[in-house]
């Protein structure tokens, strides 16, 4: 069976061990990177079902960082990481179609939802996918029971 691979980038990324190894013990493979130019890197050579980018990284950052792998690889989900609020940020981010955003500190029980979000949006966890052009037009939604319902209107 094929693991769920996880690319997360964060230039603090020695602190977020315990996030890691937490993940890695309920089955996820991940690969930790320091920088943003490394997470392009990897995107470019790798695939990975889902990414985190920390927003406040140094050198490039977690926006520019965002683009660029947006153009690569359109596909994969990205969950940004932050300890801003910002307004402004936050546009940008959700604007360069983001799959989730987080803000700092984050629990390993908020990172599990984030996953398990990103995975029901792209259909990994249900017996039959939702068609791509229902997941992308909002027709569809998940509900507490992690059932797909068709949205009214």
């Amino acid at each position: 069976m094929q693991r769920f691979t996880i690319l997360w980038a964060d230039d603090e990324i020695d602190l977020l061990k315990p996030y890691i190894v937490f993940l890695e013990n309920k089955g996820y493979d991940v690969t930790p990177v320091p920088s943003g130019a490394d997470a392009i890197d990897l995107v470019e050579k790798n695939n990975y079902d889902l990414i985190f980018l920390d927003e406040m990284m140094a050198g490039m950052t977690g926006l520019d960082t965002l683009v660029q792998i947006k153009k690569i690889k359109a596909h994969i989900p990205v969950v940004m990481i932050t300890k801003s609020e910002e307004e402004r940020i936050m546009e940008e981010a959700i604007g360069s179609k983001i799959a989730d955003y987080l803000i700092k500190p984050i629990n390993p029980n908020q990172i599990l939802l984030s996953i398990k979000n990103c995975s029901i949006i792209k259909g990994w966890f249900l017996k039959k996918p939702i068609p791509a052009t229902c997941r992308t037009s909002g027709r569809y939604r998940c509900n507490t029971t992690m059932t797909w319902t068709l949205m009214s209107g």
